[in-house]
């Protein structure tokens, strides 16, 4: 009885594992296809081709275009700023974890183009409402909020000048049009216009700052893999 219950849970666990490598596969190629055609346009088909698997498995795991977009936008979207998060965590000022926390953002969209590309495709909607954004960010702005390092203001009103911010950016260097010094004057201006000190922000800004190890099996990292492979080709 035991050895039947083993085996039993083996197979449920072993099912799952090939159920999340499917369903992780089947995302990074609608990365590639959403970052090349935009995402008013129906993919499905261009899915199933990039990910080589047949009609019938792909509909065993998204059924529209819009379900297999949102899953895009949420999990490349939160495991970035998971990292990010777990990077700037530890920082005692909570706007230098907000500002340490956009920087890295950017740098990821430099280091990985096809991000970048996507963020600019999706638009506003790269910030759904799954977004880990909207846990963070609102405790970070509160924080400073209430430790002095930004004026008094509604947090909703501060999230979204942030994440426009944000967005913009990404849409400017994925374009090649953002330079390092323009990103830094974005964002001292978006310091200043939050309350943060000038001079701290500007030391901060100036900073060093090592990229994120997102690690070769993060979605991020494999969707710019296949990306560039794709280009090779």
């Amino acid at each position: 009885m035991l050895d039947s219950a083993l085996t039993q849970d083996h197979r449920t666990r072993v099912a799952a594992e090939r159920r999340a490598r499917m369903h992780r596969k089947l995302v990074e190629s609608a990365l590639l296809v959403f970052a090349e055609k935009g995402v008013d346009a129906s993919v499905i088909e261009d899915v199933i081709a990039a990910a080589d698997v047949s009609r019938g498995t792909f509909y065993n795991y998204f059924r529209t275009n819009g379900e297999l977009l949102a899953a895009a936008i949420e999990e490349l979207g939160n495991e970035l700023v998971e990292h990010i998060e777990e990077r700037v965590r530890a920082t005692p000022s909570p706007a230098a974890r907000l500002f340490t926390g956009l920087r890295l953002y950017f740098d990821a969209a430099r280091r990985f183009p096809l991000f970048g590309r996507f963020v600019r495709r999706v638009g506003p909607d790269a910030i759904g409402a799954g977004s880990r954004v909207n846990a963070y960010i609102p405790a970070h702005i509160a924080a400073a909020v209430e430790a002095g390092e930004f004026v008094a203001q509604p947090v909703r009103v501060a999230l979204d000048v942030i994440v426009g911010v944000g967005l913009t950016v990404v849409a400017r260097i994925a374009g090649d049009e953002a330079d390092e010094a323009y990103v830094a004057a974005v964002l001292l201006a978006l310091a200043r216009a939050l309350g943060f000190d000038r001079a701290r922000a500007e030391a901060l800004l100036a900073a060093p700052l090592a990229p994120l190890d997102l690690g070769a099996d993060s979605l991020v990292a494999r969707s710019q893999a296949l990306f560039v492979q794709q280009d090779r080709e």
